[in-house]
């Protein structure tokens, strides 16, 4: 059985919750149960009608997640007076908060929650 040494800093909390936790260090060893080194991996026969196929040596997978185009617009600079409020237009675009600076919010049909399918 395959083992290894562990060391487990942190604290215990007594179950019957009167006294207070207190830190503990755990000192020992981790396994798991059944699982050794000499034990190697038994990949079956392949058979004509399922013949085992192994990927090349150089293959990765795609990356799974497509990112958008960032946008085009830049933010505009920075308003005369910054105390004031600037809301981003209906269709969707730069808008200003004196608390947060410039922020692109797009209109409506854009991004955003949906309606449930009917």
């Amino acid at each position: 059985m395959a083992a290894v040494p562990v060391t487990i800093n942190g604290v215990a909390y007594p179950k019957n919750k009167k006294d207070p936790p207190f830190p503990v260090t755990i000192v020992g060893y981790a396994w798991l149960t059944g699982v050794a080194p000499a034990h190697p991996i038994v990949i079956p026969p392949g058979t004509p009608e399922n013949p085992i196929v192994l990927p090349p040596d150089d293959a990765h997978p795609e990356h799974p997640i497509v990112l958008p185009e960032p946008p085009v617009e830049v933010p505009p600079d920075i308003p005369s007076d910054p105390s004031i409020v600037k809301p981003p237009p209906p269709e969707g675009g730069w808008g200003w908060s004196p608390e947060y600076g410039w922020g692109y919010f797009p209109g409506s049909g854009g991004a955003g929650p949906k309606g449930r399918a009917r």
